[in-house]
């Protein structure tokens, strides 16, 4: 029986060897820029590949919010998103657009992003703030990532800021007196 399994597989490899196809594929003259090449008949042709266009320039009459989300959406990096938000007109809605993109900046590890995004949650800050609610904690924590990235202003506000803090837990608030005691 080993016999005729051995004698099988003899019949087949020499049958397999025998009708082999070891002829090499024809070549064919394909046309480029650069002149011709040559290239195997059995491969498909090359698809011609086409360079990603540049993002769409928003149009300007675009509500400021829009090309905020639109920007988001087609993946700007952080010092993109930083330049599109400090170049949004004086507008009732600029704050709110602004932030959206200087929030990504700052998350993104933009230290001057950072700085901003801390003024819109910093309660002494008096500039436009959009619907973004004052909040000390969030401020402390974004002007911290801001001089960690070397700004300097930013250890200012921060001083201020622990004066106004200071303020809010003598006049019995406990947020404030929490805050105080994660301050470094």
């Amino acid at each position: 029986m080993t016999l005729g399994i051995v004698v099988c597989i003899i019949v087949v490899l020499g049958t397999y060897w025998l009708f082999r196809d070891t002829r090499e594929p024809p070549v064919i003259e394909q046309e480029t820029v650069e002149g011709t090449l040559p290239r195997m008949a059995n491969l498909p042709p090359k698809e011609h590949v086409v360079e990603p266009l540049a993002p769409p320039s928003y149009p300007t009459d675009a509500p400021l919010i829009e090309q905020a989300r639109n920007a988001l959406r087609e993946e700007v990096d952080a010092a993109e998103a930083l330049a599109l938000a400090r170049s949004f007109p004086e507008h009732p809605e600029r704050a709110d657009a602004a932030f959206l993109l200087l929030e990504y900046a700052a998350d993104s590890g933009n230290p001057e992003a950072a700085l901003e995004v801390a003024q819109y949650y910093d309660p002494l800050y008096t500039g436009p703030g959009g619907s973004i609610r004052k909040n000390p904690e969030e401020a402390y924590e974004w002007y911290q990532e801001a001089i960690i990235g070397g700004q300097e202003v930013a250890g200012d506000r921060l001083e201020k800021l622990r004066q106004w803090v200071e303020e809010q837990a003598a006049r019995g608030s406990g947020e404030a007196r929490d805050l105080l005691k994660e301050w470094k």
